[in-house]
């Protein structure tokens, strides 16, 4: 077979093959990096409590510039790095498979067709993984550098695509890990060893042509180049105030009177009807008399009612608009408080630190933003 894809048919091996240098060095460290970085990430992702977000989102940027590497590694890269060499193999999917049906696949050099296009595959997926990751990190935790242009309805709707390109990354990974045991186990040949010292077999009778050499200095440049546009770029955006967080006016009364016997809740964390009936009924407020002169009331009615939910884009606003049919003041009755925080051990809510359901700020380094950032998070753990 001729051209830079060589392969032999399973039966014509019969000798111990010469191993041969196939994988550079800067091949092999990114596959091991985006190893370690797609681990990190899927355990955070689907594992790890919320507050493990800033570890899940280190790791989908290291994924992001792992894969710019490889893009510009895969044009300038040395002879089997190359993206174009990938691309060509899959010409030779159909013996392969034809062979594989045998238990007798072609032996190749370097990536199998079907290998080549698992590879695509996984390009397409994480690249997809980083783009629907950065539009939820922006709509919903309102953070990264989309946050000033992209909704909570929109990030909301990618966390769903993330979600499922996830399960599709996990199938992926397992068919990639049980091709490689058995392709190893047909060809008798440690796939696995070979991307961590670079040689791969070279069966007897092939005549492997001169390999183009890499380019690492055009690499390094077109790298500095995207680097430095995509910095550009994303300090502009992160420029952009986060969309759907006004810059909200204090009220000294609300602070006062509310605040006198407990936290005076933001006022996202409910829409304006709760609010207005919260304010109807202050002579029997949660069990006690809270009832206030007439100015007094009106000014923490019109502070609520210009930030109540209905004014706010963040996660907490959109969710919390959906009340208790039976107790619409309460925000320990929402849906959506109860499904947050349904694996919080009740006896935390006990505690000194904690002391009721109703304290956000115990847990919650930022509650008095509003924002509720999954990284802010900090539950007081029970002593045994």
């Amino acid at each position: 077979m001729t051209g830079r894809h060589h392969a032999i048919a399973g039966d014509e091996i019969s000798q111990p093959p010469q191993m041969v240098r196939v994988w550079d060095g800067p091949t092999r460290l990114f596959h091991w990096l985006l190893v370690a970085s797609v681990t990190i990430a899927m355990l955070t992702g689907f594992l790890a409590p919320e507050w493990w977000m800033g570890t899940h989102l280190f790791a989908g940027y290291a994924i992001v510039l792992l894969l710019a590497f490889r893009l510009v590694w895969g044009v300038f890269g040395s002879e089997y790095a190359r993206l174009i060499n990938l691309a060509r193999s899959t010409r030779y999917l159909g013996a392969y498979v034809r062979g594989l049906a045998l238990l007798r696949p072609p032996h190749y050099v370097g990536h199998n067709p079907v290998g080549a296009l698992m590879i695509f595959a996984f390009f397409g997926v994480f690249l997809g993984l980083v783009a629907t990751g950065l539009m939820v990190q922006a709509g919903e935790e309102k953070q990264g550098p989309l946050a000033g242009i992209v909704s909570y309805a929109v990030g909301h709707a990618a966390k769903q695509v993330h979600e499922i390109l996830a399960f599709a990354a996990l199938a992926m990974i397992a068919v990639h890990i049980a091709g490689v045991l058995v392709e190893s186990w047909l060809q008798n040949v440690n796939l696995t060893r070979g991307m961590i010292d670079g040689r791969m077999p070279r069966p007897r009778g092939f005549r492997i042509p001169t390999p183009r050499a890499a380019h690492p200095l055009a690499a390094g440049v077109v790298m500095l180049l995207i680097a430095s546009l995509s910095s550009a770029t994303l300090y502009g955006l992160s420029r952009m105030p986060p969309l759907g967080i006004p810059m909200i006016q204090e009220s000294a009364i609300y602070r006062s009177e509310c605040g006198a016997c407990h936290w005076s809740f933001h006022p996202s964390l409910l829409p304006r009807a709760s609010w207005a009936e919260m304010l109807t009924g202050l002579s029997e407020h949660f069990g006690e008399d809270a009832s206030l002169p007439d100015d007094k009331r009106a000014d923490i009615a019109r502070h609520l009612e210009t930030y109540a939910a209905e004014n706010w884009d963040t996660e907490a606003a959109n969710r919390l608009r959906a009340v208790s049919p039976t107790d619409p003041t309460r925000i320990t009755k929402t849906p959506f408080w109860i499904a947050k925080h349904r694996r919080i051990d009740p006896a935390t809510y006990r505690t000194a630190a904690v002391k009721s359901e109703s304290n956000c700020t115990a847990c919650h380094r930022d509650a008095e933003t509003g924002r509720f950032d999954d990284q802010a998070i900090d539950v007081p753990v029970l002593s045994k």
